[in-house]
């Protein structure tokens, strides 16, 4: 009898929506990884385009962590 009465739960979005023009996967997020040419750093707040290559690095270790850009174009996490 309960069940008859019940409704489908609405879908929730699977995914964030993407920022408008952005390319390639770039998400808005709450915090996220900002990046230059040789450096990224963690900025809570952040609601920019994230680089690809940053997508899959989630948050830093510890609150003093960045990604740089070596000299061969690897990136590495330091933490000072």
């Amino acid at each position: 009898m309960l069940a008859s009465s019940l409704q489908p739960a609405e879908a929730a979005p699977l995914a964030p929506p993407l920022v408008p023009g952005a390319t390639h996967g770039a998400l808005v997020q709450d915090a996220a990884w900002s990046c230059g040419p040789r450096r990224c750093v963690w900025v809570p707040g952040f609601r920019g385009v994230v680089p690809d290559y940053a997508l899959g690095w989630g948050a830093p270790r510890y609150p003093n962590c960045y990604w740089k850009r070596g000299i061969l174009g690897n990136w590495k996490q330091k933490c000072d």
